[in-house]
Formats: structure tokens, sequence, C-alpha cells
């Protein structure tokens, strides 16, 4: 059967989307470098219409962004992550799960509520979850940030700073906001085999994470070569291809 290619859906066609519970999750392992146990995951959104190529989250994200729809994608994809986790944690009780938080989402200052009751619900400990955001969700509000952030903080969620190092007020992120993960950008770890500025950049970076208590992921890695030399600058987790590609809860 030929499949139509990906082409930009209407916000309609996301929202009966969203009500028919079409986008999926799937979750990528981070993975302990020196034990090579299974950390945690991180919960990545997938719409694969029926009989349409799939669309990629960097079309259909900010779309839901725009048209208010950006609340109910970040509920489901955080029901569905919980209800992953519980079943995983029974078999391995230190499993997390990471979930991205929409810049708009982390804007409304009842999350830490809407998340907690998320957690009672799937019957998750607070600390299961990893509540991932960018750089530049911090600098569009840092107010309203801090505060929503460190409401979840107290409530024994954790939180993560994604792309590290793709912002521009990085430092002053991390002194002022309770992040408990930092996660290097997989353009710095992609070339770090080769390119001895950005090498310079990644074990800086791990230095000042562990400075400040953080422990430190570095996404992207794919080859055996680049998971060595995060070892040996001392990364704590590691997530890309080499350990595994994106995959359903089973």
């Amino acid at each position: 059967e030929d499949v139509a290619p990906a082409v930009m859906p209407s916000a309609t066609e996301l929202a009966d989307a969203l009500d028919r519970d079409e986008i999926m999750v799937a979750f990528q392992p981070k993975v302990a470098l020196v034990s090579r146990g299974v950390a945690g995951m991180e919960a990545l959104a997938r719409w694969h219409p029926a009989g349409a190529e799939p669309v990629p989250p960097d079309l259909f994200v900010p779309l839901a962004e725009r048209h208010g729809l950006i609340a109910k994608l970040t509920r489901n994809v955080l029901r569905d992550s919980l209800a992953a986790c519980r079943r995983w944690r029974d078999r391995h009780p230190d499993c997390s799960v990471a979930v991205n938080i929409s810049p708009l989402a982390l804007a409304n200052p009842e999350l830490p509520e809407e998340i907690e009751a998320a957690l009672a619900e799937a019957g998750v400990a607070p600390g299961a979850l990893i509540a991932e955001v960018t750089e530049g969700v911090v600098i569009a509000d840092p107010v309203l940030a801090s505060e929503v952030l460190t409401r979840l903080r107290i409530k024994g969620v954790r939180v993560s700073i994604d792309d590290f190092g793709t912002g521009h007020s990085s430092l002053l992120s991390l002194m002022r906001l309770p992040f408990t993960e930092l996660k290097i950008d997989r353009s710095f770890v992609a070339c770090c085999d080769t390119d001895r500025e950005a090498w310079k950049i990644i074990r800086a970076t791990i230095s000042l994470a562990h400075e400040l208590g953080l422990d430190v992921v570095a996404e992207g890695v794919e080859t055996a070569a680049v998971e060595a030399r995060l070892i040996g600058a001392g990364c704590d987790i590691g997530q890309g291809w080499r350990f595994g590609r994106p995959m359903p809860a089973a």
C-alpha cells in the first residue's frame, strides 16, 4: 500500500489524534556508563497517522503549542509514561522516566499539582519522574519557571536541564533553578572524538555539573569510542543509538 509523505497537519487533525490517543510514546534507554545498567528512559512522543508517513515531533509539538493543545499533549504523554514506568519498576525498582515539559506547559502555575495527581493515579513515586526543560524555557520567564520547578522539586520530582550548551544563560540557570540533572546536547557529543573544542566543552561541563551536585547525561552517544571517552571523563549516563533506539514500552 502506498503511503503519503508527512505534511504539516492541521490543528483539527492533531486535536482529533489526541482525542483518539493516536499520539504514542516511545522510550529511549538512559544507561549508567560504568555499570551498563538501565538508569531510566526518556519518553518521546510519536504520531503515526493511518495511511500516512509519521509526523515528526518538530512539526506537531509547535503546532500543539500554537493552538492550545500542548497541555493535553503533555497530559497524555505523562499518563502513558508513568503507566509504563509503574510496570517497569515491578522488576527495576530504581527505573525512572523523563518527560519533556513544553515552555507553555511550564507557564501553568497549576502544573505541579497536575503532575502530583498523575503520579498518584499511576501509583508511581515522585522520584521516578524527571521533568526535562530546555534552557530557552527558563530564559523566557525565569520567575515563573523558578516557582514551578521549585514546587516540583519540593514534591520530589527531579528536574533536568536539556540541550545544555545551546542556550544563552546556562550558568545563571544552573545557579538559580533546582536542577538535579544536566543533559549535554548531542551536537557536542556526536563529534567529541574528533573535535577538540567540543571535547573541551564536554569535560568542562561534566566538571561543573559534578561541582554543583548534578548527574550528567550525554545525548547522542553512537559509538564505542565516544562511550569510552565519556567514561574516562566521568560522565554518569549515556543515551543514544549505542544503547538503544526509541522503542515501545514493552
